[in-house]
């Protein structure tokens, strides 16, 4: 079984919200976290994170925006799962507010994306093509086109990061209850 994953700050807190440019992988392309693809050069080190004036909170879990970055206990237990696709770099969160430089998050980069989508059964919108930003109100997955994978970027939608079962069970099992895994058919991206 394949779930879809995500983080949500828990009710009643503030999630801080960071902010990350972009840099050049000196061929004037723009780095770009959601390409499922393995970086030419990796990014310098470590990588700089800001969370700016007005902006602090809780530093999650996970995020998956501008850059993608998640905690170093997430990190262990997704390679614990057998998880190998994923490259990780070192990353400094840096909270303008208060002060603090967090240590404890890595920018993360899943190589690998899987044409998942069971396109007839689902529901969705496709402005730019059935590729990368699909607009989904309703997904089904074709679960056996995976073959297995454990952690992949779904192609048609690089915002969704899909999970196997077993990799939902290990983060569980390290005690890590500050994610959310989503049934396909629930989760709009």
């Amino acid at each position: 079984m394949y779930w879809m994953l995500r983080c949500e700050a828990p009710i009643g807190s503030q999630p801080a919200l960071p902010s990350y440019y972009p840099d050049d992988m000196g061929d004037g392309e723009l780095r770009s976290w959601k390409s499922a693809r393995r970086f030419p050069q990796p990014p310098p080190s470590p990588i700089e994170v800001h969370i700016d004036e007005g902006e602090s909170g809780l530093v999650l879990e996970l995020y998956d925006a501008n850059i993608a970055l998640m905690s170093g206990r997430l990190a262990a237990a997704l390679k614990g799962a057998g998880v190998t696709n994923v490259d990780f770099y070192s990353a400094v969160v840096i909270d303008h507010d208060k002060g603090t430089r967090h240590l404890d998050h890595v920018a993360f980069n899943v190589v690998g994306a899987i044409a998942l989508a069971d396109l007839r059964r689902s529901t969705f919108s496709a402005h730019d093509g059935l590729t990368v930003s699909v607009d989904f109100d309703r997904l089904v997955l074709a679960e056996a086109r995976a073959r297995g994978a454990l952690f992949f970027r779904l192609a048609e939608s690089v915002n969704g990061i899909v999970v196997h079962q077993r990799v939902r069970d290990a983060v569980l099992a390290a005690g890590i209850d500050t994610l959310a895994f989503g049934k396909p058919e629930n989760w709009v991206g």
